[in-house]
């Protein structure tokens, strides 16, 4: 079972430069650093059930509400 301070954390390590949101680039790497191939449309995907506002971002409540999904 996850808690809500898994999904900060896991946001937080994704978030690579820490301005507040994951974008694509540093979701691939995330998953690359913890040893996870996605793919394009893997990615695309994601971004259409997660990024709620369409700013081609994600911000931590996007984040927590997809991980809760």
């Amino acid at each position: 079972m996850t808690t809500p301070d898994d999904a900060a954390a896991t946001f937080k390590e994704f978030d690579y430069d820490g301005d507040g949101y994951v974008t694509a680039v540093e979701f691939k790497l995330a998953m690359t650093a913890r040893r996870q191939q996605v793919t394009g449309d893997e990615i695309d995907s994601i971004w259409a059930h997660a990024d709620k506002d369409k700013d081609g971002k994600i911000n931590q409540a996007e984040f927590t509400e997809a991980w809760n999904a």
